[in-house]
């Protein structure tokens, strides 16, 4: 606490400081739309910043005179403007739009500090763009999540599962983000489908660990996806066709109360229900979903935006008696941009979000046999605000306050007493605040220290006897670089999280997990992140980055399995249902940035090791103690190879009037951890298989193959894009799952039978894309 009254003296300190400044936004010229992480350099003083995701900066100038502002980011021209400074209270403004550079222009140089990754440490951090997330090869269509499984550092589980599990953390401690408000269970069925559609989404940023103060609330990583604000200057909209799902989008420009804004919708839906017709042992299945976002510029010093997202998926099963599965997520969000001053940029927001499940059966008379309920609410405020007294100094502070009310009912016809159905329903309060300063102390030294404070709390229950929580919890962040020569660095960074929701899942993400809040009977979850990384520019095509990282993780739970329906209303608190313990993850990502006549993307290495150990679980039969296992998540190894050859820019010529371009993806991993049965056992009715620890075996290494072609041909009115794709070019047979039996041989004998469940086939799929 001495330390967060300290950062606060600072900060008070540092209001008082003055100069003269230069500020603005920085735009698209064809759309313009923000453009986030732009360097900004005043040439003369060599001092610069990178815009915000709102593509606001601010400079200080210390002496009268005349400047010079580059404004510079790969793959668009770059722009010079000069400028006068007469004394301290000038606060100039400027803003820029920048075009997007032809295919003959050359790749821009990393130039120093400031164009590589500007005063923020942003360890850990992946970022990508729609068409970057476009460029990676996924079955039926571009898939936010699919491009994220690509990234060294995050496990895919399954070819069926979009559940991401990122350094050896599980789906439930990532916290997910769209628009800055939290999306719960954001899977589509089969994991085929991401949750968000690629055309209405601006840039997608993963965080493996260590991020800073102004996240919390979960223990693995961050995903922070952005809606697009859509086109300022025209209408413009794309539709995509595919054998099973269509999708379009419209945007342009909206005047309201005589200021500029913008709109954006789109909408996706399948249509497996018509394919079903061809295919009859197909399950009735759709889903539907949509993105919508308005944008308004009400001042020179406020822009209001509100967004949505909406989904719904509904999937049938029918034999004899008919299955039924209904689960969707809901969102909005309202923000504020206030420009206090030039130099305090503040974003206020207040959104929420809903996902809701329900699994029942009807019988063949159309009587409602079972019913299982489930969902979770949220309703979210808060404040960012960004302070730069000074050039090397950049302070970010905020709060944020949010309720979630859990529930979960079960209702059955059946002969079953109702105490031993859950029904259960929560409410809670999670409050915090942090406080973070960016110190260039020195041109080759950066610190930033932060911390946040996080009090959380039940409120309303329905069961008398769940214990009330009520925990405070101090968390600091701290990270250090050394800038070694330019385009090169190293950084080192140390964080400490909590967490106050967990989720009941069978070790695969599915849509029908179940979040809970904590109450009294379980201690939050707690992990520590350290990370060394080292970064370098090798040339203009070519980047290397590396880090070394290592994850503690404490209260640790995992859904206990056999307790499934042994649930009692009258007695029964969340340690009843979950084994506690501990784990550790540790490895090296290594990932090489290519940008090369026309051959863009990455090959990333990830070489990491996990471990859980859980109290009264996978027991020694020595010492009757849980005993240390690997995941079913753990990859010792993990190669992928993704890239996007594109002729024309290669070339500089089109081949048959269109743009030409071949995609790639590649990937091996080691095997899964599993089961294997060691004795046999007949308990009086049947021979039984007594398996031994969870990681006893691993499943054969995976690899897989996709490759892609696409056709743009270009028109008066817009373009044509048709499109072939193949997954699993080899057919490589990935094994997902391998089960035992018994069975009696020729001889009359038992033997022990195993089957394995394969993933993808070959798959090819066509498609063509519109754009006008």
């Amino acid at each position: 606490m001495k330390l967060y009254i300290l950062i606060c003296l600072l900060v008070l300190t540092a209001l008082s400081l003055t100069a003269a400044t230069i500020s603005g936004f920085i735009t698209r010229l064809d759309s313009a739309e923000p453009l986030q992480y732009v360097n900004v350099r005043i040439t003369e003083t060599k001092v610069g910043m990178q815009t915000n995701k709102k593509g606001y900066y601010v400079l200080n100038i210390a002496n009268p005179g005349t400047y010079t502002l580059e404004v510079s980011l790969i793959s668009y021209q770059s722009v010079s403007h000069s400028f006068t400074i007469n004394g301290a209270e000038d606060h100039l403004s400027f803003d820029a739009q920048m075009l997007k550079s032809g295919i003959e222009m050359k790749t821009i140089t990393v130039m120093g500090k400031t164009d590589e990754e500007g005063p923020r440490i942003r360890n850990s951090l992946i970022r990508q763009d729609t068409e970057q997330i476009k460029s990676v090869v996924s079955p039926i269509e571009a898939d936010v999540f699919r491009a994220v499984l690509t990234l060294p550092g995050v496990a895919p589980i399954s070819d069926f599962s979009s559940g991401l599990y990122v350094r050896g953390g599980s789906p439930d401690q990532n916290l997910i983000l769209l628009d800055d408000i939290d999306v719960y269970n954001p899977n589509h069925f089969g994991g085929v489908f991401s949750t968000f559609n690629s055309d209405a989404v601006e840039s997608v940023e993963l965080i493996k660990g260590g991020y800073p103060a102004k996240y919390g609330g979960r223990l693995s990583s961050v995903l922070d996806v952005t809606n697009r604000q859509g086109n300022r200057n025209f209408h413009q909209g794309v539709a995509r066709l595919s054998a099973i799902s269509s999708s379009a989008t419209l945007e342009g420009p909206l005047h309201i109360l005589g200021q500029n804004g913008s709109y954006m919708g789109s909408f996706r839906r399948t249509y497996l229900e018509l394919v079903k017709q061809i295919y009859d042992d197909l399950p009735d299945y759709y889903f539907y979903d949509g993105h919508a976002k308005i944008n308004w510029d009400a001042s020179p010093r406020d822009k209001v935006s509100t967004s949505a997202y909406f989904g719904r998926d509904r999937l049938s099963f029918d034999f004899g008696a008919t299955l039924n599965l209904d689960w969707g997520n809901k969102t909005f969000t309202s923000q504020l941009v206030h420009i206090f001053s030039p130099r305090l940029f503040a974003q206020f927001v207040l959104a929420g979000s809903e996902f809701t499940s329900n699994f029942n059966q009807v019988s063949d008379t159309g009587e409602k046999v079972f019913e299982r309920l489930n969902g979770i609410h949220d309703l979210t405020g808060k404040a960012n605000l960004s302070y730069k007294p000074r050039n090397n100094h950049q302070f970010d502070f905020g709060w944020e306050a949010k309720w979630n009310r859990t529930w979960l009912e079960m209702n059955t016809t059946y002969q079953y007493d109702p105490n031993a159905l859950p029904d259960v329903d929560v409410s809670s309060l999670t409050s915090s605040a942090y406080i973070q300063d960016v110190w260039d102390i020195t041109e080759l030294w950066t610190l930033q220290p932060g911390l946040r404070a996080a009090w959380y709390k039940t409120l309303e229950k329905n069961l008398s006897q769940i214990p009330d929580a009520s925990y405070m919890n101090i968390e600091p962040r701290i990270s250090l670089r050394r800038n070694l020569d330019v385009g090169e660095s190293v950084y080192a960074n140390f964080g400490l999280y909590h967490q106050y929701l967990t989720l009941m899942t069978m070790e695969i993400s599915t849509p029908f997990d179940v979040w809970f809040p904590l109450d009294g009977s379980l201690n939050p979850g707690r992990s520590m992140h350290y990370t060394l990384g080292y970064k370098r520019q090798l040339t203009s095509s070519f980047a290397f980055d590396m880090e070394v990282y290592y994850k503690t993780y404490d209260n640790l739970l995992e859904y206990d399995i056999a307790t499934d329906f042994d649930w009692d209303n009258t007695t029964g608190t969340l340690s009843d249902v979950f084994h506690v313990g501990d784990g550790y993850t540790y490895g090296t990502d290594l990932m090489l940035r290519t940008d090369w006549q026309g051959l863009e993307g990455f090959v990333g290495l990830t070489l990491s090791k996990t471990q859980r150990k859980m109290k009264d679980f996978n027991l020694d039969p020595e010492t009757l103690e849980g005993a240390a296992y690997y995941p079913k998540y753990d990859r010792n190894y993990s190669l992928s190879i993704v890239e996007t050859y594109n002729l024309t820019r290669a070339t500089g010529f089109q081949v048959l009037g269109s743009d030409f371009k071949l995609g790639m993806n590649f990937t091996y991993n080691s095997g899964q951890p599993g089961y294997k049965p060691e004795r046999v056992f007949f308990d009086g009715n049947a021979f039984q298989l007594i398996y031994s620890y969870k990681d006893r075996i691993r499943l054969p290494d995976y690899l897989r193959l996709d490759l892609s072609t696409k056709y743009e041909w270009q028109k008066s009115w817009g373009s044509i894009e048709p499109y072939f794709e193949i997954i699993n070019v080899f057919n490589h047979k990935n094994v997902g799952s391998r089960d035992y039996s018994l069975l009696l041989n020729e001889n009359n004998q038992l033997e022990l039978k195993s089957t394995d469940s394969t993933q993808f086939p070959i798959l090819p799929f066509i498609g063509v894309n519109v754009k006008w």
